[in-house]
């Protein structure tokens, strides 16, 4: 039986209309993976078998399809090969995931006109950039997470409490919301609390919005750091992270 999960409301962009098939035959793999992808805002259907996913694909053809290779009735080669046959999905893109002592299936899946594999157990951060390469016009490489924390622009600190604060975080940047964006390219000092912990950078504006403008009416700022300490860094790697697959164990993992 076919599942499908959407993002939660406010999560995502209106005109974002992408979603993703995943097909196997392991129900922890199936988990794991449509939970990672709904944090990364993506619709997704899973389905147990190839002809699932066929059926799936006859009512709406998916922006992306993510299979095993090792499906009962049909396999993950199999079911490429029929959406290939059909004009209106022979498109779509494919990723297969394949275990981790399988060091032939990878290559031979790209040379047969997959998209890219993945080996179990599947990271978060290489499941995303895959996903994000094969659908997204502008592929980001980086995971970008919902966050509410005080930050302090050029010395002066904003309102939290009011809403002006750092509200989505990845590795090379930020969004802050503030009533008072600074401009495309101004550069700025900037220091916000993780965790209990203090971090400072540099950081460029790449684009702001005043109040009504951009996907979702708030004003605010997007910025990309500069200068950033690289234990710092690497603390927001595994801030970042711990928040993306918290309660998910790593797809095909012992443990999962």
């Amino acid at each position: 039986m076919s599942v499908c999960v959407t993002p939660p409301a406010g999560t995502r962009a209106p005109q974002q209309t992408s979603f993703v098939v995943i097909v196997g035959s392991d129900v922890h793999l199936l988990f794991s993976l449509a939970m990672l992808l709904q944090r990364f805002n993506y619709r997704v259907c899973t389905g147990k078998s190839g002809e699932e996913a066929l059926e799936m694909s006859a009512i709406a053809v998916p922006s992306l399809v993510i299979t095993e290779l090792d499906l009962p009735g049909m396999s993950g080669f199999d079911l490429f090969h029929r959406l290939r046959q059909d004009p209106r999905a022979a498109s779509v893109p494919f990723i297969a995931v394949v275990g981790g002592g399988d060091a032939e299936s990878g290559p031979r899946c790209v040379r047969a006109g997959f998209t890219a594999s993945l080996q179990m157990p599947v990271a978060a951060e290489e499941l995303y950039r895959a996903v994000q390469r094969a659908v997204e016009p502008r592929p980001r490489s980086s995971i970008r997470v919902p966050a509410r924390m005080p930050v302090t622009v050029d010395g002066i600190p904003l309102n939290c409490d009011g809403g002006e604060c750092a509200s989505v975080l990845s590795e090379h940047g930020m969004y802050i919301r503030t009533l008072k964006p600074a401009v495309a390219n101004t550069v700025v000092a900037l220091q916000f609390m993780m965790n209990g912990r203090p971090v400072s950078a540099e950081a460029v504006v790449l684009y702001s919005h005043r109040f009504g403008e951009g996907p979702f009416g708030d004003a605010g700022m997007g910025l990309k750091f500069l200068r950033i300490q690289p234990t710092d860094q690497e603390e927001i790697r595994r801030y970042i992270r711990s928040e993306i697959t918290q309660g998910i164990t790593p797809p095909g993992s012992a443990e999962s």
